[in-house]
């Protein structure tokens, strides 16, 4: 799966168990907006020309072509911040894997934030009016010694999926890391060790019987 984020980089038996975005909608209200700003340059370009005398001699080139002018810029940046907009939503990916949590974003450089699922201590789904009606939302991670949320996987369609996912993932890590902790328990002492120890054991009995013959 990994295949499909050239960016990420797994440990040989990491592997992949959910992947997501934020949702494309939540540039709306950037669209609207630009779309209200262009509607009025054009507009009042439509107005100037049509309803307002201009002065050639004011202008040195022909007034119209100024005003349409100013109206076209007006235009071209909106459409450039709602076509912003969409590419910084397609540059955002969110990955879970069975080990870490990662973050991109990033449209004309990348940046990769990643938090350890065994130091996730906290998660925090959070909806709005709309979300819960439109069953969207941002899942807020919280992990040991932070005292708020260190990472935000926001915007997401179904945000409880990613929300269970993740805490099954705790849950199985911090099992395993328990059976670990059972299988070798702190101060176990290693084959060499016992061996010497043993030896040195052989020779104070040795010693000592000498000892006792010599008695």
């Amino acid at each position: 799966m990994n295949e499909e984020y050239e960016w990420l980089s797994l440990d040989p038996d990491e592997s992949v168990v959910w992947t997501g975005q934020p949702r494309v909608w939540r540039i709306v209200g950037t669209a609207a907006g630009a779309a209200i700003l262009s509607l009025v340059a054009l507009a009042g370009a439509v107005f100037v020309t049509t309803q307002v005398t201009l002065d050639p001699a004011e202008f040195p080139v022909a007034p119209g072509l100024v005003v349409w002018g100013i109206a076209a810029v007006v235009v071209v940046s909106q459409v450039a911040t709602v076509a912003w907009a969409y590419l910084k939503v397609e540059h955002t990916d969110y990955v879970l894997s069975d080990r870490r949590i990662y973050l991109k974003t990033g449209v004309l450089s990348e940046t990769v934030t990643s938090v350890g699922v065994d130091r996730v201590q906290n998660t925090t789904l959070r909806k709005d009016a709309t979300g819960n009606l439109f069953d969207y939302g941002t899942v807020a991670v919280s992990t040991a010694g932070s005292g708020g949320a260190d990472l935000a996987v926001s915007d997401l369609d179904d945000p409880e999926t990613f929300r269970d996912r993740l805490q099954e993932q705790v849950r199985e890590t911090s099992e395993r890391e328990g059976r670990d902790d059972d299988a070798a328990p702190t101060g176990a002492l290693d084959d060499a060790t016992v061996e010497a120890l043993l030896e040195e054991a052989r020779g104070l009995r040795a010693v000592a019987e000498r000892m006792e013959d010599g008695a």
